[in-house]
């Protein structure tokens, strides 16, 4: 089976405002996304819980995560693509320079990266804990900035959405990869926001009345959608209705092991 490689990945759209938003293609080629789709549809497929109306997820650091990728080729692939430095660095910067053309956006100074491999582990030993105690206190000794992937593997049905919202101030850079085409009359679509005016706080979960939608992306069997996690990345997902199809992804991000002082650039 086929490496997965940067130099592969095609870029299919690229968009700046609200936020910095990048979409690929040619990540996995079409056998690697059909037995991706083959393992997530599964009936003896595990998850390990089922979250946001109807979302079956399984978490990078569970042992049934571990166990599914060293039972799946592709899945192993996968981890171990985004389990590296270059990637993080690769979406990143090339995210950054599109941040950097808006007259107003979010950034942080603290660049000094140091990414941390296999850092989460749920249900993890105190062994673990301290380990990644230690890591925490060395890097804050040497002030800088650790990163870590995080992860899952997913399968929505009827009832999934998420509301408008930005993830939490410690993420850096999301990514958002489907593994089978959807229809967005159905629902399921990522849905970009903004403010209607500027805030005085960006919440976590605005009030619906001080935000307007932008844009929905469909779902589309191998696009990629990477996008750095500012307080201004409102995004969501229109609640999925058929009640015969699942959409399938993989969504996670490379996050601070600390809390991201972003700050607004005007």
């Amino acid at each position: 089976m086929n490496e997965l490689n940067l130099n592969n990945l095609k870029v299919i759209e690229k968009i700046s405002d609200p936020y910095p938003i990048i979409i690929y293609s040619n990540l996995l080629n079409e056998p690697q996304i059909h037995d991706l789709e083959k393992c997530l549809s599964m009936k003896e497929m595990t998850y390990d819980k089922t979250v946001m109306g109807n979302r079956k997820t399984l978490l990078k650091g569970t042992d049934n995560f571990e166990q599914f990728i060293n039972r799946n080729e592709i899945g192993q692939k996968i981890n171990n693509f985004f389990e590296n430095i270059e990637v993080f660095n690769f979406f990143y910067k090339n995210l950054q320079r599109l941040n950097l053309r808006n007259s107003e956006h979010f950034d942080f100074k603290n660049k000094n990266f140091k990414f941390l491999k296999n850092y989460i582990k749920r249900n993890n030993s105190l062994s673990f804990r301290l380990k990644n105690k230690f890591t925490k206190t060395l890097i804050s000794i040497k002030k800088s900035c650790g990163v870590y992937c995080d992860f899952d593997f997913s399968a929505a049905g009827e009832g999934y959405e998420r509301e408008p919202h930005h993830d939490v101030e410690e993420r850096i850079v999301n990514f958002l990869y489907y593994v089978n085409d959807f229809d967005g009359l159905n629902g399921g679509n990522f849905q970009i926001f903004k403010y209607k005016n500027k805030p005085v706080n960006y919440l976590r979960q605005p009030d619906l009345n001080d935000v307007e939608i932008l844009k929905n992306l469909k779902p589309q069997k191998g696009h990629l959608v990477t996008f750095l996690s500012t307080p201004s990345s409102l995004h969501g997902v229109d609640t999925i209705k058929s009640t015969m199809e699942k959409r399938y992804f993989f969504y996670g991000s490379y996050t601070s092991i600390n809390k991201v002082d972003w700050k607004k650039i005007i």
